[in-house]
């Protein structure tokens, strides 16, 4: 599978197919397109399958596209597929939202492992991110669009997101035992600098790969550059070893660390309402992020054919992850409210999230004869959250009065998942049409562990069973295209930050209260598809329609008179609560297309188009996107190839009420890739290439006057380059 080679347009179609080598070679364009049609997924069945066999709309990203593309961050992985947007930059939390849904309600796997969850993951501002993957270590990467329930459990609400890491197999030839890569890069967009080495060996039935990559940046600039510069430092490390007990069966162990510092200037979250008040002065700031991830999983293949599976796959992991956050402040006051205060203040904020989870997975698959092959599984997780902050304003090195002051933003909480599946892939008419029901049975306990309110009382457990459905069909209309359609359903455990959130920020004029009354959210997703080629043109096109019941949203349910400490002045409060609301509905078309010219030119284009409302009160919602897309022309001769690429997008005018309309835009990429041995390989892109000033809707939507998008504008012309030698 390491040997597929792909342009940009796997990315940038919003479905089913990657269509183009990077090198034509001997054959024609079409004989090599349509071998690309067998690239295998996994996250359609959690078996291996090639992609046209799939009854349902799939966004693959390969290794090749990632370093054709220069990409060093999880946010720029779909920069080329207008169905998958990812929110946050370099640095900043980050969340993957497909076809207008994002945040924990969309699950996201790597190397089979739950990945940990975000939190405050709205999907659009988080405040811990999912990001925690270093794009170097990745094979593939395949985005399952809709529910996906009946396959993964809950938080498969609005898709699941899968990354493979690579494996020795990836670097070793053929006959070798040992191979290896070194890469280095650099990016203007982030000033960053990045060098790795992959090592792979093979001792008997022994395969080790070791792979390492030292990041050091700083966060993406807006357009003019304003933004105070936050220093980023990753560094990734990932072992994998795998026994071969026989052709047959292996054991592998895999574990996975990634660091992250990141330092600035500021310190926006503690001083923010400071900054405001007469008599106060910012005399020092300075921030700190510190994020850490650690994976670890056993795992057992074996495609040794017993009475009860053709083949099996077994695992056990552990993940970990832990984000520190911490802001210090040095203000010089001389202030009088009602009565004086005059002091130099230190001031820390230290914000602490973890979360461990456990987990057994297995699935099976068993050909029962021509017509019938069973697909089944058993999957058992557990989760540990916990969200703690701290905060500590002294004078002269003496806390002041209430100070330090201990808050856990919801109590420590514990949730098991337990889930058995089963699918029956069923063959008629000579294998031209293929229907797959499914169905999963899962039951979830959410235990806050005895922690009680500030009323005294406990917070309530949640113990709830739930099934899920899906069906799928394909079906060969012609020899060179596919029909297919697929029925899902998705669930969501309710989130434990917004089950159990007890916030009091009375300063910044709101409260948010734990709720005892929230409902799993449920999704339903219909999709009908066509994918296929006529002569020189390949195209795929898909019509969605998801229906999200009980759907989690904040609701105002009181307000309270209240007195501003500093300024003594009376103020309201708003009281918030987490609420199932009715239901959500989201919309919408993809399509994209490519033709050959001749073997050394083609032209691509894709669009997608989203609508997203609150079915209560008819809004928008505000993680959808407008129509947008991406046409381009490439070149390919031998070992260089090079690309132009628009990227655009339509103005945004379905914003909720008091938003802002985000302006369209378009923008032009151009991409170089240069094989100068057979070993040694230079990749450059720049992004922006005509300097263009403007703002991707999803990182302006909510936002109520034009004003506060400049912060967020998207960088100007940016470069970035790598050069590869592979040993």
């Amino acid at each position: 599978m390491s040997k597929f080679t792909r342009t940009v347009l796997a990315s940038a179609v919003a479905a089913q197919f990657v269509m183009a080598p990077n090198v034509i070679a001997q054959e024609s364009a079409s004989a090599d397109v349509a071998n690309e049609f067998e690239v295998i997924v996994v996250s359609g069945s959690r078996t291996e399958k090639p992609l046209k066999d799939v009854a349902g709309s799939i966004s693959v990203v390969t290794a090749e596209e990632i370093e054709n593309q220069v990409v060093d961050d999880m946010s720029q992985l779909f920069k080329y597929d207008p169905s998958v947007q990812v929110s946050g930059t370099a640095g900043q939390a980050q969340n993957i939202i497909v076809r207008g849904m994002g945040g924990d309600r969309v699950l996201m796997i790597k190397d089979g492992m739950r990945m940990n969850e975000g939190y405050g993951a709205d999907g659009l501002n988080d405040i811990v991110g999912r990001g925690f993957i270093e794009t170097d270590t990745l094979k593939q990467v395949e985005v399952a669009k809709g529910a996906a329930s009946s396959l993964y459990g809950s938080d498969a609400l609005g898709g699941i997101v899968v990354f493979t890491t690579k494996d020795a197999s990836d670097y070793l030839e053929e006959g070798e035992t040992f191979a290896g890569k070194v890469k280095a890069g650099h990016s203007s967009n982030t000033k960053q600098n990045n060098l790795g080495t992959t090592l792979a060996l093979k001792t008997g039935d022994f395969e080790h790969l070791l792979s390492a990559t030292v990041r050091k940046g700083e966060e993406q600039q807006n357009y003019k550059e304003t933004k105070a510069p936050l220093d980023i430092d990753s560094t990734s490390i990932l072992y994998k070893a795998k026994y071969n007990i026989n052709e047959k069966q292996n054991l592998s162990l895999i574990v996975d660390s990634w660091k992250q510092d990141v330092k600035g200037d500021t310190a926006y979250g503690l001083l923010s309402y400071f900054r405001t008040l007469d008599g106060y002065d910012v005399l020092e700031e300075n921030s700190l992020g510190e994020k850490d991830n650690l994976s670890m999983q056993l795992r057992y293949q074996s495609t040794d054919a017993t009475a009860i599976y053709d083949q099996l796959n077994v695992s056990v992991y552990r993940n970990s992850t832990e984000q520190t956050d911490t802001e210090y402040g040095k203000l010089d006051i001389d202030a009088n409210f009602g009565y004086p205060v005059v002091e130099i203040r230190d001031m820390w904020k230290t914000a602490v999230y973890e979360q461990d989870t456990v987990g057994f997975l297995s699935n099976a698959s068993l050909e029962l004869n021509d017509t019938h092959t069973l697909g089944y599984g058993l999957d058992v997780e557990q989760s540990e959250s916990k969200r703690h902050e701290s905060k500590l304003y002294s004078v002269e090195g003496t806390p002041k009065p209430g100070y330090p002051q201990e808050e856990d933003k919801f109590p420590t909480t514990e949730v098991f998942r337990a889930g058995v599946f089963v699918n029956d892939e069923m063959r008629f008419l000579d294998g031209a049409l293929t229907v797959t029901p499914g169905v999963r049975f899962d039951m979830y306990k959410m235990d806050p562990k005895g922690a009680v309110k500030e009323d005294g009382t406990e917070y309530k457990k949640f113990d709830e069973n739930n099934v899920s459905f899906n069906l799928g069909a394909l079906y060969r209309i012609a020899p060179t295209m596919n029909l297919f359609a697929q029925y899902g359903q998705g669930f969501k455990v309710p989130a434990y930050d917004l089950a159990y959130l007890d916030h009091d920020n009375s300063l910044y004029g709101y409260k948010i209260k734990p709720s005892d009354d929230l409902s799993p959210e449920k999704s339903d997703t219909f999709e009908l598809g066509l994918r296929g080629h006529v002569e020189d043109f390949y195209f795929t096109a898909a019509a969605f329609y998801t229906k999200y019941d009980d759907f989690l949203s904040t609701a105002l349910i009181d307000i309270e008179e209240g007195t501003n400490p500093y300024t003594g002045q009376p103020m309201n409060i708003n009281i918030y609560q987490y609420q199932n609301i009715d239901s959500v509905t989201i919309k919408g078309l993809e399509f994209a297309g490519q033709y050959y010219l001749n073997d050394n030119v083609s032209m691509y284009a894709n669009a997608a188009y989203t609508d997203g409302r609150d079915d209560q009160t008819d809004d928008y919602i505000t993680s959808i996107s407008p129509l947008s897309g991406v046409a381009g022309v490439r070149f390919e001769n031998d070992d260089f190839t090079s690309e132009l690429l628009v990227n655009w997008a339509a103005r945004m005018t379905k914003v909720p009420e008091e938003s802002v309309e985000i302006p369209g835009y378009a923008t032009m990429d151009f991409l170089v890739n240069y094989n100068v041995t057979e070993d040694f390989k230079v990749n450059l892109a720049i992004t922006n290439l005509l300097d263009k000033e403007y703002v991707k809707y999803i990182n302006g939507a909510g936002h109520k006057t034009n004003d506060t998008l400049q912060d967020i504008t998207e960088a100007g012309r940016t470069f970035s380059a790598s050069v590869s030698y592979n040993f």
